[in-house]
């Protein structure tokens, strides 16, 4: 049910035909899962608690990066270094603090699909990769859960809601009968690569609210079975039918998602966080760079021809100067701030060999005398 402050706050949308008391209701009972919290993801972020849906989870386990902020404009240049996620979430709770919004620091892969998908009423997909997109279809057709897909590309924008149930019992097409995977899909490039002007996001993450919406209020008038175009600079809009591929149907058990590779670049995130054995390995090869990302001053103050200091807070205008360097490891006090470091680095140089040691700097230079490099503790 719904309280006096959240009537008087939905006001404007109650008063519509569509919505009404029993729509803002079913609203607040939604459950939604957010995939992504960059440029497609803010503004789907911003606008469904805005509307009141009742339960937001946003998962991503990227940092917000200056380079975010042409098109990411929920963050801020103070924000430089913070998990997207957490951040976006507060925010979401400062627009409306009568729904839930929780938050994963983490970037998807197979067995956190599997676990998570099935506590949600709607996945709305605002990742910029096709792999991603192909786990997410796999485990919302496995387990009958709709989802909202976008893509961006320089001017244009695709949206379309797959796997909703029908009128008649059967469920709409997924995104593998639209987009089958081909070697095409796999080397295709994302934003980061070929770029995108700043306001199609806007335009694409407000399509997909409006479809996660539409789904709770009125499924029939959602986006199933076809594919919408919309190009930001003339403002064409296209419509494409699509249909069931019924004749090559593929649904994944969960056995064979969880060992399909879908080649996801938090694939690399994650195996990137290491241990002190592969850090062994590492030191081995006599090329790694050790990267101190601690800030001045902090203790305890450690002095080796292995380690670099270069503070998080001033990393990000700072990285080329790694640029030429493989198999560069970065430290902290805990391995909180390595892994921003990480992904900070990753993003503006995602060839490039790159890791955080998950133990600290302590752990690390034991470790180094252990291996009769020498430190010095100022």
């Amino acid at each position: 049910m719904l309280t006096e402050k959240e009537i008087f706050r939905y006001d404007r949308q109650i008063k519509l035909d569509a919505v009404g008391l029993t729509g803002q209701e079913k609203l607040k009972a939604a459950k939604v899962l957010i995939i992504g919290a960059g440029g497609l993801g803010c503004p789907v972020i911003q606008y469904l608690a805005a509307a009141g849906i009742g339960h937001i989870t946003i998962i991503d386990g990227d940092v917000i990066s200056e380079s975010n902020l042409q098109r990411q404009i929920l963050y801020n240049q103070i924000e430089i270094g913070l998990p997207k996620a957490e951040t976006a979430a507060a925010k979401a709770k400062l627009i409306n603090p009568y729904i839930q919004v929780n938050h994963i620091y983490d970037f998807l892969n197979n067995q956190l699909a599997l676990s998570l998908f099935k506590d949600y009423s709607l996945v709305i997909d605002c990742c910029d990769n096709f792999g991603t997109r192909y786990l997410v279809n796999d485990v919302c057709t496995l387990y009958k859960i709709p989802f909202i897909s976008s893509a961006l590309f320089r001017l244009e924008g695709q949206i379309g809601t797959f796997n909703v149930q029908q009128a008649d019992g059967t469920y709409s097409s997924n995104y593998r009968d639209v987009f089958p995977e081909t070697q095409k899909s796999s080397d295709s490039l994302d934003c980061n690569e070929a770029g995108v002007i700043s306001t199609l996001p806007g335009i694409m993450g407000m399509y997909q609210a409006n479809e996660a919406l539409k789904y709770f209020l009125a499924p029939e008038k959602c986006c199933t079975n076809k594919i919408t175009i919309i190009n930001a600079w003339d403002f064409n809009q296209i419509e494409l039918e699509v249909s069931k591929n019924t004749e090559s149907e593929t649904i994944y058990t969960k056995q064979e998602i969880e060992t399909t590779n879908y080649h996801l670049p938090c694939k690399t995130h994650v195996t990137s966080v290491i241990d002190v054995t592969e850090l062994n390995q590492l030191l081995s090869k006599g090329t790694t760079l050790i990267i101190d990302v601690r800030e001045e001053k902090e203790i305890p103050e450690i002095i080796s021809e292995k380690i670099i200091k270069a503070p998080l807070s001033t990393l990000e205008n700072n990285l080329s100067r790694f640029a030429e360097s493989d198999n560069i490891v970065f430290v902290c006090k805990s391995g909180v701030r390595s892994k921003k470091a990480l992904h900070l680095f990753e993003n503006k140089y995602p060839n490039k060999k790159c890791y955080s040691f998950k133990y600290g700097i302590e752990v690390l230079a034991e470790n180094l005398i252990n291996h009769n490099y020498p430190i010095t503790y100022a």
